[in-house]
């Protein structure tokens, strides 16, 4: 056999030896990935802990209740926080520290699984020989932790100081700036926020920090000489023919400072302050103010329109303060310009217009001369009542609208009904007229509104329209109302106690409004009563209290909206018969005795 055939049989062999060493290092390689594999199947692998508590092994139920574990027990683990002789304690429930327990097992699980293939098997490999910590995971309530570390600088905070001017018996002084020593809190509450999440129990020394003033008193130079200038003369405010002359002591305690930046250097600056100066600026304010005139509703006898207001003027305080400072920044021509601006009216012509009140829906008038004290309370009452505005859906109540009848508020004494068939003089006698005439405006014509509540009187009253009379009684029997339009209604009137007048403005909803007043039924004839008075001579007689006879009517009222029925209303008036009672003479008197003369309907003066 040749030398060289010897030599290539050799290199065969070599290279086939290798090739299967190789092939046994793969299988081996592979059964120990398959055995690895096996033993930690949907486990935590080995080499793999969470706060030095070795996790391998386990499922990730069992991985998940060790974690819960070391939380529960790590929940004792407090931080202290010292400074000095000072202490604080921070517990983690107080904090509100919570722990990812399953993120943790699960990325413990993920350690040798989320991957590809031969990056998993190196870890796999590799934790064999070194071991892998798990962080822990959680959070914290930054606003309890934000408030205990707020807490803590508010103890230890000694602030800078920085340099000022003060004045004093009319002399500037300047006041020496000192540094200040602060908490550090964002590196403070960095390094609790990481012994707690990683569940350890330590002592911290709380950060300090050097805070130096914004403001030395080499930046305040200028400031002194400025302030010295203005507390050097008199000051005169004016406006136009009104002065008002200002001291320098008056100047020295209006006077303040601020603080402000002049090429990147914080100085002081001298001013005078409006709110130091409360008094003069009200006296001065009194002298300038002149009112807005108010946007208002006008109209004709059909239509409305809104009138546009004017503005008004009043004092600019701080512009004023402001002209004031710098007329004292001179040293002479020291006069300051009150300084004014405009004051709007309390409503915009916008805003009325867009409450829709455009034309005269209803009115009506009731006619009823009487005594001079009556007039009045119709007149008072007719003041109360009117000029007021309902938006769709608001309830009008006459009796709060008008309020109590006091003689405080201009209500007099009048005759008005008492009691059956008694008339006496009451606070506000007589303003049935105006709740009357009210009611007939709101629920007649265009405006048609919706009646909640209305009482006739007790007393059959003539002078008022048949059935449709209206009595009210303080905290008692009311007339009441809702504006069930689509837009605002305004209730206008006028009285010279004796004729009455009220109007309903607002925007036509195609309403019409139908009244069906019956006869009257159920009549009980007027009786007579008398009673003895020893005091009348023989023969004689007289009226004690006028009666009525007994009846009742039914008002139907009917509105129709656009062809269709919104409102249908019965309303029964009834009278109850009460008896004429008539004094006689002693020595003519019999028993008393019942008639069945009819007598003529009452009327009564009171409603």
């Amino acid at each position: 056999m040749s030398t060289g055939r010897v030599g290539q049989e050799r290199r065969s062999h070599g290279l086939l030896w290798l090739l299967a060493g190789i092939a046994a290092v793969v299988v081996l390689c592979l059964l120990s990935i398959l055995v690895d594999s096996a033993l930690y199947y949907n486990k935590v692998h080995r080499g793999i802990s969470v706060s030095g508590v070795a996790l391998g092994g386990m499922t990730k139920a069992e991985a998940a209740a060790a974690v819960g574990q070391i939380v529960d027990e790590a929940s004792s683990k407090n931080i202290t926080l010292t400074s000095g002789d000072k202490t604080w304690t921070v517990e983690p429930a107080g904090v509100g520290r919570s722990v990812d327990a399953d993120g943790v097992v699960k990325a413990a699980m993920a350690v040798t699984r989320d991957r590809n293939f031969f990056t998993d098997a190196w870890h796999r490999w590799g934790l064999y020989f070194a071991h892998r910590e798990v962080p822990l995971t959680g959070s914290l309530d930054t606003a309890k932790l934000d408030a205990v570390v707020a807490g803590i600088a508010k103890t230890l905070d000694v602030p800078a100081v920085n340099a000022a001017l003060s004045i004093t018996g009319g002399t500037i002084q300047v006041i020496e700036s000192k540094a200040g020593t602060v908490v550090d809190q964002a590196r403070l509450k960095d390094e609790v926020s990481g012994k707690l999440l990683a569940l350890q129990q330590a002592e911290i020394q709380v950060p300090l920090v050097a805070k130096q003033p914004d403001v030395t008193a080499e930046d305040n130079a200028e400031a002194k000489q400025q302030a010295e200038t203005m507390i050097s003369g008199m000051l005169l405010v004016t406006d136009g023919s009104d002065d008002w002359p200002v001291t320098p002591e008056q100047i020295a305690t209006y006077m303040n400072f601020r603080a402000e930046t002049k090429n990147g250097v914080s100085t002081l600056v001298p001013y005078l302050d409006a709110a130091k100066m409360t008094a003069l600026m009200n006296e001065v304010a009194a002298a300038v103010r002149e009112e807005p005139t108010e946007p208002n509703f006008a109209h004709d006898d059909e239509k409305v329109w809104v009138e546009d207001g004017e503005e008004g003027t009043q004092l600019d305080a701080e512009a004023t303060a402001a002209t004031m400072t710098a007329a004292a920044l001179k040293s002479k021509n020291r006069t300051a310009k009150v300084a004014t601006k405009a004051l709007p009216p309390t409503v915009s012509s916008e805003n009325l217009k867009a409450m829709g009140i455009k034309e005269l829906l209803t009115s009506y008038t009731t006619r009823y001369p009487c005594e001079i004290d009556r007039q009045i309370n119709v007149r008072k009452a007719t003041e109360y009542a009117t000029n007021v505005f309902l938006a769709p859906g608001q309830e009008y109540d006459f009796d709060k609208q008008v309020g109590p009848r006091t003689p405080e508020r201009g209500f007099r004494m009048a005759k008005g009904i008492t009691s059956p068939g008694v008339l006496e003089d009451v606070l506000g006698g007589g303003i049935c007229q105006v709740s009357t005439t009210m009611f007939i405006a709101v629920a007649s014509g265009k405006a048609g509104l919706d009646i909640k509540e209305r009482h006739n009187h007790s007393f059959y009253i003539s002078h008022y329209p048949k059935g449709k009379d209206a009595t009210v009684t303080g905290g008692g029997k009311n007339l009441r109302f809702v504006n069930d339009t689509k837009n605002y209604i305004w209730i206008t009137g006028e009285s010279n106690g004796a004729v009455t007048t009220i109007q309903v403005w607002g925007t036509d909803q195609g309403r019409e409004t139908d009244w069906d007043i019956t006869d009257f039924y159920d009549i009980v004839p007027l009786e007579t009563t008398t009673v003895t008075d020893p005091t009348l001579k023989y023969g004689a007689s007289s009226l004690v209290a006028s009666g009525q006879r007994g009846q009742k009517l039914k008002t139907t009222r009917v509105v129709v909206e656009n062809g269709v029925e919104i409102h249908k209303d019965v309303w029964t008036s009834i009278w109850t018969m009460f008896p004429d009672k008539i004094a006689v003479a002693t020595s003519t008197t019999k028993a008393p005795t019942t008639t069945t003369t009819e007598k003529p309907t009452t009327t009564s003066s009171a409603g």
